[in-house]
Protein backbone atom coordinates (compact mmCIF):
# COMPACT_ATOMS: atom_id res chain seq x y z
CA UNK A 1 0.00 0.00 0.00
CA UNK A 2 2.80 2.43 0.72
CA UNK A 3 4.75 1.92 -2.26
CA UNK A 4 1.93 2.35 -4.60
CA UNK A 5 0.65 5.79 -2.45
CA UNK A 6 4.33 6.95 -2.89
CA UNK A 7 4.05 6.23 -6.92
CA UNK A 8 1.05 8.23 -6.77
CA UNK A 9 2.21 11.28 -5.09
CA UNK A 10 5.37 11.09 -7.36
CA UNK A 11 3.40 11.44 -10.66
CA UNK A 12 0.63 13.12 -8.91
CA UNK A 13 -0.69 16.94 -10.31
CA UNK A 14 -3.51 17.40 -7.69
CA UNK A 15 -0.92 17.61 -5.16
CA UNK A 16 1.66 19.96 -6.77
CA UNK A 17 5.47 20.40 -6.03
CA UNK A 18 6.55 23.49 -4.02
CA UNK A 19 5.84 26.66 -6.45
CA UNK A 20 8.85 28.14 -8.28
CA UNK A 21 10.03 30.33 -5.92
CA UNK A 22 10.15 28.06 -3.48
CA UNK A 23 11.99 25.45 -5.17
CA UNK A 24 14.96 28.33 -5.75
CA UNK A 25 14.90 29.06 -1.87
CA UNK A 26 15.21 25.48 -1.53
CA UNK A 27 18.12 25.43 -3.91
CA UNK A 28 19.44 28.45 -2.04
CA UNK A 29 19.73 26.99 1.22
CA UNK A 30 21.28 23.82 -0.12
CA UNK A 31 23.94 26.01 -1.77
CA UNK A 32 27.21 26.41 0.73
CA UNK A 33 27.95 29.84 -1.05
CA UNK A 34 24.74 31.50 -0.51
CA UNK A 35 25.06 35.56 -0.65
CA UNK A 36 22.80 38.22 0.01
CA UNK A 37 22.43 39.22 -3.35
CA UNK A 38 20.97 36.01 -4.53
CA UNK A 39 18.99 35.58 -1.65
CA UNK A 40 17.44 39.37 -2.34
CA UNK A 41 16.96 38.84 -5.86
CA UNK A 42 14.73 35.35 -5.57
CA UNK A 43 12.83 36.89 -3.01
CA UNK A 44 12.20 39.93 -4.48
CA UNK A 45 10.59 38.18 -7.57
CA UNK A 46 7.32 37.27 -5.23
CA UNK A 47 6.29 41.11 -4.40
CA UNK A 48 3.96 39.18 -1.91
CA UNK A 49 6.41 37.22 -0.38
CA UNK A 50 8.94 40.59 -0.40
CA UNK A 51 6.10 42.30 1.79
CA UNK A 52 5.99 39.37 4.61
CA UNK A 53 9.49 39.23 5.04
CA UNK A 54 9.69 42.80 5.66
CA UNK A 55 6.77 42.51 7.92
CA UNK A 56 8.77 39.76 9.80
CA UNK A 57 11.86 41.86 10.12
CA UNK A 58 10.29 44.87 11.50
CA UNK A 59 7.83 42.76 14.01
CA UNK A 60 7.79 42.36 17.38
CA UNK A 61 9.24 38.65 16.89
CA UNK A 62 12.52 40.82 15.99
CA UNK A 63 12.14 44.55 17.45
CA UNK A 64 15.47 44.65 19.90
CA UNK A 65 16.60 44.88 16.13
CA UNK A 66 17.20 48.21 14.10
CA UNK A 67 14.25 48.59 11.73
CA UNK A 68 14.06 47.16 8.23
CA UNK A 69 13.02 49.37 5.39
CA UNK A 70 13.99 47.80 2.34
CA UNK A 71 14.95 43.59 1.52
CA UNK A 72 18.29 43.92 1.83
CA UNK A 73 18.29 45.69 5.73
CA UNK A 74 15.64 43.03 6.35
CA UNK A 75 18.14 40.21 5.19
CA UNK A 76 20.68 42.16 7.24
CA UNK A 77 18.29 41.80 10.62
CA UNK A 78 16.58 38.08 9.50
CA UNK A 79 20.52 36.86 8.83
CA UNK A 80 20.39 35.06 5.38
CA UNK A 81 19.62 31.12 6.97
CA UNK A 82 16.47 32.68 9.28
CA UNK A 83 15.61 34.91 5.55
CA UNK A 84 15.61 32.06 3.55
CA UNK A 85 13.73 29.77 5.59
CA UNK A 86 10.61 32.44 7.29
CA UNK A 87 10.40 33.14 3.35
CA UNK A 88 10.16 29.13 2.00
CA UNK A 89 7.82 28.90 4.92
CA UNK A 90 5.54 31.86 3.62
CA UNK A 91 5.72 30.47 0.03
CA UNK A 92 4.62 27.08 0.63
CA UNK A 93 2.04 28.30 3.02
CA UNK A 94 0.37 30.11 0.33
CA UNK A 95 0.50 27.69 -2.11
CA UNK A 96 -0.91 24.70 -0.14
CA UNK A 97 -3.54 26.87 2.00
CA UNK A 98 -5.63 27.47 -1.00
CA UNK A 99 -6.18 23.31 -1.52
CA UNK A 100 -9.04 22.25 -0.74
CA UNK A 101 -10.35 18.56 0.55
CA UNK A 102 -12.94 16.24 1.69
CA UNK A 103 -11.59 14.36 4.32
CA UNK A 104 -9.64 17.16 6.87
CA UNK A 105 -10.73 20.36 8.11
CA UNK A 106 -8.39 22.76 6.00
CA UNK A 107 -9.23 26.19 8.30
CA UNK A 108 -8.31 23.89 11.36
CA UNK A 109 -5.55 22.38 9.94
CA UNK A 110 -3.76 25.37 9.26
CA UNK A 111 -4.33 26.63 12.24
CA UNK A 112 -3.04 24.27 14.20
CA UNK A 113 0.08 23.98 11.33
CA UNK A 114 0.93 27.72 11.94
CA UNK A 115 0.16 27.91 15.72
CA UNK A 116 2.00 24.44 16.27
CA UNK A 117 5.14 26.29 14.13
CA UNK A 118 4.96 29.15 16.61
CA UNK A 119 5.19 27.53 19.47
CA UNK A 120 7.79 25.22 18.30
CA UNK A 121 10.00 28.48 17.62
CA UNK A 122 9.26 29.36 21.37
CA UNK A 123 10.82 26.09 22.26
CA UNK A 124 13.35 26.31 20.11
CA UNK A 125 14.63 29.71 21.44
CA UNK A 126 14.25 28.60 25.44
CA UNK A 127 16.52 26.03 24.47
CA UNK A 128 18.85 28.85 22.96
CA UNK A 129 18.84 26.78 19.40
CA UNK A 130 20.73 29.11 17.23
CA UNK A 131 18.23 28.23 14.00
CA UNK A 132 15.26 28.61 16.06
CA UNK A 133 13.52 29.50 12.38
CA UNK A 134 14.42 25.72 11.10
CA UNK A 135 12.52 24.60 13.91
CA UNK A 136 9.85 26.30 13.06
CA UNK A 137 9.56 25.06 8.93
CA UNK A 138 9.89 21.82 10.28
CA UNK A 139 6.84 22.30 12.89
CA UNK A 140 5.26 24.27 9.26
CA UNK A 141 5.84 20.85 7.41
CA UNK A 142 5.37 18.28 10.12
CA UNK A 143 1.41 17.29 9.06
CA UNK A 144 1.54 18.06 4.99
CA UNK A 145 1.86 14.53 4.57
CA UNK A 146 -1.97 14.39 5.68
CA UNK A 147 -3.18 17.54 2.75
CA UNK A 148 -0.98 14.84 0.16
CA UNK A 149 -2.88 11.57 0.93
CA UNK A 150 -6.37 13.83 1.47
CA UNK A 151 -5.58 14.92 -2.33
CA UNK A 152 -4.90 11.66 -3.46
CA UNK A 153 -7.58 9.48 -1.37
CA UNK A 154 -9.94 11.66 -0.55
CA UNK A 155 -12.22 9.26 1.28
CA UNK A 156 -9.15 8.49 3.12
CA UNK A 157 -9.67 10.59 6.43
CA UNK A 158 -13.73 11.14 6.13
CA UNK A 159 -14.28 7.89 8.71
CA UNK A 160 -12.56 10.00 11.27
CA UNK A 161 -13.89 12.68 13.90
CA UNK A 162 -12.69 16.26 12.66
CA UNK A 163 -11.23 16.56 15.97
CA UNK A 164 -9.40 13.11 16.41
CA UNK A 165 -6.87 13.10 18.89
CA UNK A 166 -3.40 13.06 17.43
CA UNK A 167 -2.69 9.27 18.54
CA UNK A 168 -5.95 8.01 17.08
CA UNK A 169 -5.15 9.35 13.62
CA UNK A 170 -1.57 7.92 13.67
CA UNK A 171 -3.00 4.80 14.55
CA UNK A 172 -5.40 5.02 11.96
CA UNK A 173 -2.61 6.15 9.31
CA UNK A 174 -0.23 3.13 10.23
CA UNK A 175 -2.88 0.27 10.19
CA UNK A 176 -4.00 1.40 6.60
CA UNK A 177 -0.30 2.62 5.52
CA UNK A 178 1.67 0.76 7.40
CA UNK A 179 3.24 4.15 7.83
CA UNK A 180 2.11 7.67 9.42
CA UNK A 181 2.05 11.14 7.93
CA UNK A 182 4.87 12.35 9.98
CA UNK A 183 7.33 9.67 8.28
CA UNK A 184 5.41 9.85 4.55
CA UNK A 185 5.91 13.63 5.28
CA UNK A 186 9.72 13.46 5.64
CA UNK A 187 9.85 11.37 2.42
CA UNK A 188 7.85 13.65 0.68
CA UNK A 189 10.25 16.37 1.99
CA UNK A 190 13.52 14.17 0.69
CA UNK A 191 11.57 13.93 -2.77
CA UNK A 192 11.72 17.50 -3.07
CA UNK A 193 15.32 17.80 -1.99
CA UNK A 194 14.67 19.83 0.95
CA UNK A 195 17.53 19.45 3.83
CA UNK A 196 17.91 16.36 5.62
CA UNK A 197 18.24 17.35 8.80
CA UNK A 198 14.39 19.06 8.06
CA UNK A 199 13.27 15.64 6.91
CA UNK A 200 14.49 14.36 9.97
CA UNK A 201 12.91 16.71 11.94
CA UNK A 202 9.50 16.03 10.44
CA UNK A 203 10.13 12.03 10.60
CA UNK A 204 10.61 12.45 14.66
CA UNK A 205 7.90 15.04 15.06
CA UNK A 206 5.77 12.85 17.09
CA UNK A 207 8.26 10.57 18.62
CA UNK A 208 11.23 12.90 20.13
CA UNK A 209 12.64 9.81 22.39
CA UNK A 210 13.74 7.88 19.27
CA UNK A 211 16.45 10.77 19.00
CA UNK A 212 19.67 10.92 21.48
CA UNK A 213 18.18 13.69 23.74
CA UNK A 214 20.31 16.43 23.91
CA UNK A 215 21.61 16.11 20.19
CA UNK A 216 20.55 19.22 17.33
CA UNK A 217 18.29 16.31 15.81
CA UNK A 218 16.99 15.44 19.11
CA UNK A 219 16.37 19.01 20.60
CA UNK A 220 15.28 20.00 17.32
CA UNK A 221 12.78 16.68 17.44
CA UNK A 222 11.28 17.55 21.18
CA UNK A 223 10.93 21.40 20.16
CA UNK A 224 8.41 20.25 17.17
CA UNK A 225 6.10 18.04 19.37
CA UNK A 226 6.29 19.71 22.08
CA UNK A 227 4.77 22.66 19.81
CA UNK A 228 2.35 20.31 18.55
CA UNK A 229 0.90 19.17 22.19
CA UNK A 230 0.50 22.66 23.07
CA UNK A 231 -1.28 23.65 19.99
CA UNK A 232 -3.34 20.17 20.34
CA UNK A 233 -4.90 21.66 24.10
CA UNK A 234 -5.16 25.33 22.99
CA UNK A 235 -7.39 23.56 20.13
CA UNK A 236 -9.20 21.29 21.90
CA UNK A 237 -12.71 20.92 21.60
CA UNK A 238 -13.23 22.10 25.52
CA UNK A 239 -11.29 24.02 27.66
CA UNK A 240 -7.78 22.17 29.19
CA UNK A 241 -7.65 21.23 32.55
CA UNK A 242 -5.03 19.18 32.77
CA UNK A 243 -1.63 20.04 31.26
CA UNK A 244 0.81 17.10 33.41
CA UNK A 245 1.26 15.07 30.25
CA UNK A 246 2.99 18.38 28.45
CA UNK A 247 5.05 19.27 31.42
CA UNK A 248 5.88 15.46 31.62
CA UNK A 249 7.66 15.52 28.06
CA UNK A 250 8.86 18.87 28.35
CA UNK A 251 11.08 17.73 31.42
CA UNK A 252 11.64 14.45 29.98
CA UNK A 253 12.65 15.44 26.30
CA UNK A 254 14.38 18.81 26.94
CA UNK A 255 14.77 19.15 30.67
CA UNK A 256 12.14 21.26 31.36
CA UNK A 257 10.93 22.55 34.80
CA UNK A 258 7.74 23.61 35.56
CA UNK A 259 8.81 27.42 35.80
CA UNK A 260 10.50 27.22 32.10
CA UNK A 261 7.61 25.23 30.89
CA UNK A 262 5.08 28.40 32.03
CA UNK A 263 7.52 30.94 30.49
CA UNK A 264 7.35 29.46 27.45
CA UNK A 265 3.72 29.08 26.73
CA UNK A 266 3.51 32.77 28.63
CA UNK A 267 5.54 33.73 25.37
CA UNK A 268 3.45 31.18 22.76
CA UNK A 269 0.72 33.00 23.86
CA UNK A 270 1.79 36.54 23.11
CA UNK A 271 3.11 36.32 20.02
CA UNK A 272 0.16 34.73 18.68
CA UNK A 273 -1.80 38.28 18.12
CA UNK A 274 2.04 38.64 16.03
CA UNK A 275 1.73 35.35 14.25
CA UNK A 276 -2.04 36.12 12.89
CA UNK A 277 -1.11 39.35 11.32
CA UNK A 278 2.49 37.37 9.68
CA UNK A 279 0.17 34.83 7.95
CA UNK A 280 -2.65 37.20 7.91
CA UNK A 281 -5.06 33.97 9.63
CA UNK A 282 -6.99 34.33 12.98
CA UNK A 283 -5.66 31.51 14.49
CA UNK A 284 -6.96 31.38 18.53
CA UNK A 285 -9.75 33.42 20.53
CA UNK A 286 -8.02 35.30 23.17
CA UNK A 287 -10.34 33.40 25.51
CA UNK A 288 -8.88 30.06 25.03
CA UNK A 289 -4.97 31.90 24.84
CA UNK A 290 -6.51 33.37 28.33
CA UNK A 291 -7.40 29.77 29.89
CA UNK A 292 -3.94 28.08 28.30
CA UNK A 293 -1.83 30.92 29.73
CA UNK A 294 -4.10 30.34 32.98
CA UNK A 295 -3.10 26.39 33.32
CA UNK A 296 0.54 27.26 33.00
CA UNK A 297 0.27 29.56 35.64
CA UNK A 298 -1.60 26.69 37.80
CA UNK A 299 0.72 24.16 36.19
CA UNK A 300 3.85 26.41 38.42
CA UNK A 301 2.25 27.25 41.18
CA UNK A 302 1.33 23.27 41.73
CA UNK A 303 4.73 21.98 40.73
CA UNK A 304 6.11 24.42 43.29
CA UNK A 305 3.81 23.39 45.89
CA UNK A 306 5.18 19.98 44.85
CA UNK A 307 8.59 20.79 45.19
CA UNK A 308 7.82 21.93 48.70
CA UNK A 309 6.20 18.92 49.55
CA UNK A 310 8.80 16.91 47.68
CA UNK A 311 12.06 19.09 49.48
CA UNK A 312 9.86 18.54 53.27
CA UNK A 313 9.96 14.94 52.80
CA UNK A 314 13.71 15.01 51.71
CA UNK A 315 14.07 16.81 54.91
CA UNK A 316 12.00 14.24 56.81
CA UNK A 317 14.03 11.76 55.32
CA UNK A 318 17.00 13.03 55.95
CA UNK A 319 16.01 13.72 59.45
CA UNK A 320 15.17 10.04 60.10
CA UNK A 321 17.98 8.72 57.83
CA UNK A 322 20.67 11.07 60.22
CA UNK A 323 18.69 10.04 63.29
CA UNK A 324 19.16 6.19 62.40
CA UNK A 325 22.88 7.20 61.68
CA UNK A 326 23.25 8.58 65.20
CA UNK A 327 21.50 5.84 66.61
CA UNK A 328 23.98 3.04 64.96
CA UNK A 329 27.12 5.30 65.75
CA UNK A 330 25.74 5.46 69.27
CA UNK A 331 25.29 2.08 69.46
CA UNK A 332 28.75 1.19 69.05
CA UNK A 333 29.87 3.94 71.80
CA UNK A 334 28.10 1.81 74.48
CA UNK A 335 28.88 -1.02 76.49
CA UNK A 336 26.26 -3.60 74.88
CA UNK A 337 25.48 -4.93 78.68
CA UNK A 338 24.88 -2.07 81.03
CA UNK A 339 24.16 0.54 78.31
CA UNK A 340 27.19 2.85 79.15
CA UNK A 341 29.66 4.29 77.05
CA UNK A 342 32.49 1.65 76.11
CA UNK A 343 36.38 2.07 76.50
CA UNK A 344 36.92 3.31 73.39
CA UNK A 345 34.39 6.15 73.19
CA UNK A 346 36.15 7.35 76.68
CA UNK A 347 39.58 7.60 75.57
CA UNK A 348 38.01 10.01 72.74
CA UNK A 349 35.81 11.64 75.03
CA UNK A 350 38.81 11.73 77.22
CA UNK A 351 41.02 13.43 74.90
CA UNK A 352 38.72 16.16 73.82
CA UNK A 353 38.08 17.28 77.54
CA UNK A 354 41.41 17.50 78.78
CA UNK A 355 42.08 20.02 75.57
CA UNK A 356 39.28 22.00 76.56
CA UNK A 357 40.44 22.21 79.87
CA UNK A 358 43.66 23.38 79.17
CA UNK A 359 42.43 25.53 76.33
CA UNK A 360 39.55 27.28 78.83
CA UNK A 361 41.30 26.86 82.05
CA UNK A 362 38.84 24.76 84.27
CA UNK A 363 39.06 22.03 86.26
CA UNK A 364 38.66 17.87 84.83
CA UNK A 365 38.02 15.20 87.41
CA UNK A 366 38.45 11.61 86.78
CA UNK A 367 36.34 8.83 89.11
CA UNK A 368 37.59 5.61 88.87
CA UNK A 369 34.99 3.06 90.18
CA UNK A 370 35.96 -0.54 90.45
CA UNK A 371 32.97 -3.10 92.58
CA UNK A 372 34.23 -4.92 95.75
CA UNK A 373 34.54 -8.40 95.67
CA UNK A 374 32.81 -8.78 92.45
CA UNK A 375 34.05 -12.05 91.82
CA UNK A 376 32.86 -13.64 94.75
CA UNK A 377 29.50 -12.56 93.43
CA UNK A 378 30.44 -14.45 89.83
CA UNK A 379 31.44 -17.46 91.62
CA UNK A 380 28.93 -17.80 94.45
CA UNK A 381 25.40 -17.12 91.93
CA UNK A 382 27.05 -17.88 88.63
CA UNK A 383 27.44 -14.62 85.45
CA UNK A 384 23.89 -14.14 84.97
CA UNK A 385 23.62 -12.16 88.65
CA UNK A 386 27.05 -10.91 87.87
CA UNK A 387 25.54 -9.49 85.17
CA UNK A 388 22.62 -8.27 86.93
CA UNK A 389 24.59 -6.10 89.53
CA UNK A 390 26.62 -4.84 86.64
CA UNK A 391 23.60 -3.32 84.88
CA UNK A 392 22.07 -1.98 88.47
CA UNK A 393 25.30 -0.29 89.78
CA UNK A 394 25.67 1.25 85.70
CA UNK A 395 21.58 3.13 86.50
CA UNK A 396 22.87 4.26 90.20
CA UNK A 397 25.83 5.57 88.96
CA UNK A 398 23.41 7.31 86.10
CA UNK A 399 21.91 8.70 88.97
CA UNK A 400 24.63 10.63 90.36
CA UNK A 401 26.07 11.94 87.25
CA UNK A 402 25.15 15.08 85.15
CA UNK A 403 23.98 15.17 81.55
CA UNK A 404 27.11 16.49 80.62
CA UNK A 405 29.04 13.64 82.02
CA UNK A 406 30.88 11.10 80.61
CA UNK A 407 30.02 7.42 82.50
CA UNK A 408 31.69 4.47 81.01
CA UNK A 409 32.39 0.52 81.66
CA UNK A 410 36.08 0.53 81.47
CA UNK A 411 36.37 -3.45 81.75
CA UNK A 412 34.68 -6.20 83.80
CA UNK A 413 33.45 -4.39 87.00
CA UNK A 414 35.18 -1.18 86.53
CA UNK A 415 33.36 2.25 85.55
CA UNK A 416 34.82 5.56 84.82
CA UNK A 417 32.88 9.26 85.22
CA UNK A 418 34.11 12.07 83.38
CA UNK A 419 33.30 15.38 85.24
CA UNK A 420 34.25 18.20 83.19
CA UNK A 421 34.78 21.81 85.17
CA UNK A 422 34.87 20.14 88.38
CA UNK A 423 37.28 20.83 90.92
CA UNK A 424 38.55 18.03 93.77
CA UNK A 425 35.74 19.17 95.98
CA UNK A 426 32.79 19.33 93.83
CA UNK A 427 34.00 15.80 92.22
CA UNK A 428 34.63 14.54 95.85
CA UNK A 429 30.89 15.50 96.85
CA UNK A 430 29.57 13.15 93.63
CA UNK A 431 31.91 10.51 94.83
CA UNK A 432 30.23 10.22 98.24
CA UNK A 433 26.73 10.35 97.35
CA UNK A 434 27.39 7.13 94.87
CA UNK A 435 28.91 5.25 97.93
CA UNK A 436 25.88 5.66 99.74
CA UNK A 437 23.61 4.79 97.24
CA UNK A 438 25.56 1.72 96.15
CA UNK A 439 25.40 0.59 100.37
CA UNK A 440 21.60 1.14 100.13
CA UNK A 441 20.60 -0.84 96.90
CA UNK A 442 20.18 -4.21 97.40
CA UNK A 443 20.01 -6.86 94.57
CA UNK A 444 18.07 -9.56 94.07
CA UNK A 445 19.97 -12.45 93.01
CA UNK A 446 18.38 -16.11 93.09
CA UNK A 447 17.13 -16.70 96.57
CA UNK A 448 19.33 -14.21 98.10
CA UNK A 449 20.15 -10.36 98.71
CA UNK A 450 22.90 -9.23 98.50
CA UNK A 451 24.38 -5.61 98.16
CA UNK A 452 27.66 -4.93 96.58
CA UNK A 453 29.53 -1.45 97.41
CA UNK A 454 32.29 0.02 95.76
CA UNK A 455 35.72 1.65 96.16
CA UNK A 456 36.53 5.16 94.22
CA UNK A 457 39.24 6.97 93.17
CA UNK A 458 39.50 10.67 92.59
CA UNK A 459 42.06 12.48 90.60
CA UNK A 460 41.57 16.32 89.29
CA UNK A 461 43.76 18.21 86.40
CA UNK A 462 43.17 21.95 87.38
CA UNK A 463 44.91 24.46 86.00
CA UNK A 464 47.37 25.53 88.45
CA UNK A 465 48.18 21.38 89.26
CA UNK A 466 47.92 20.14 85.54
CA UNK A 467 48.82 16.50 84.48
CA UNK A 468 51.46 16.03 81.75
CA UNK A 469 48.35 14.37 80.19
CA UNK A 470 45.65 12.28 79.77
CA UNK A 471 46.99 8.80 80.51
CA UNK A 472 48.92 10.36 83.63
CA UNK A 473 45.62 11.41 84.88
CA UNK A 474 44.04 8.27 84.40
CA UNK A 475 47.03 6.21 86.21
CA UNK A 476 46.42 8.81 89.17
CA UNK A 477 42.65 7.87 89.45
CA UNK A 478 43.77 4.05 88.76
CA UNK A 479 46.00 4.00 91.71
CA UNK A 480 43.98 5.93 94.01
CA UNK A 481 41.29 3.42 93.49
CA UNK A 482 43.84 0.74 94.47
CA UNK A 483 44.86 2.80 97.45
CA UNK A 484 41.27 2.70 98.33
CA UNK A 485 40.80 -1.11 98.12
CA UNK A 486 43.67 -1.51 100.35
CA UNK A 487 42.66 0.71 102.90
CA UNK A 488 39.19 -1.22 103.24
CA UNK A 489 37.43 -1.02 100.47
CA UNK A 490 33.71 1.12 100.13
CA UNK A 491 35.60 4.46 100.30
CA UNK A 492 36.93 6.86 98.25
CA UNK A 493 40.58 8.19 98.57
CA UNK A 494 41.77 11.29 96.18
CA UNK A 495 45.08 11.68 94.68
CA UNK A 496 46.90 14.28 96.40
CA UNK A 497 49.09 15.86 93.86
CA UNK A 498 50.98 17.94 96.60
CA UNK A 499 52.04 14.35 98.19
CA UNK A 500 52.14 12.71 94.73
CA UNK A 501 50.09 10.03 96.45
CA UNK A 502 46.68 9.42 97.46
CA UNK A 503 44.51 11.03 99.89
CA UNK A 504 41.31 9.24 101.54
CA UNK A 505 37.90 10.58 101.26
CA UNK A 506 35.28 10.70 104.63
CA UNK A 507 33.59 7.83 103.58
CA UNK A 508 32.13 6.14 106.13
CA UNK A 509 31.83 2.03 106.63
CA UNK A 510 30.07 -0.69 107.02
CA UNK A 511 27.18 -2.01 104.10
CA UNK A 512 29.60 -5.02 103.01
CA UNK A 513 28.21 -7.52 100.72
CA UNK A 514 27.06 -10.06 103.27
CA UNK A 515 29.51 -12.92 102.18
CA UNK A 516 33.21 -13.54 102.56
CA UNK A 517 35.89 -12.91 99.78
CA UNK A 518 37.55 -16.03 98.97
Amino acid sequence: MLEKLQGILKSSVNFPSPPAIAQQIIALAADPDIDLVRVATTISKDPGLTAKVLRVANSPLYSKRRKSDNLRQALVVLGLNAATTLALSFSLVGTYRNIKGAGVDYLRFWRKTILSASAARAFAEQQRVAAAEDIFLAALLQDLAILAVDRVMPDFYQGLPKDCAHTDLCAYEKSRLGIDHAGLGSWLLGQWRLPETLCHSVEWSHAPSACEAGTRAGIAAACVALGGECVEMLLATQAPTDIGELAQHAEQWLGLDAESLAATMSTIVAEIPEIERLFDTALLPAETAAVMLEQARELLLIRNLQALEQVTTLQAATADLEARTSALEDQHRRDPLTGLFNRGHLDHVLREEFEAANKGGWPLSIVFIDLDRFKAVNDTYGHPAGDHVLVGTAQRIMTVARATDCVARYGGEEFVIVLPGLDSANAETVCRRLIVRLRKTQFAVQDATITVTASLGLATHQPDKPFAGVAQLLEAADRSVYAAKRSGRDRLVRHDPDHRGAHPGHATGGGLPRYSSP
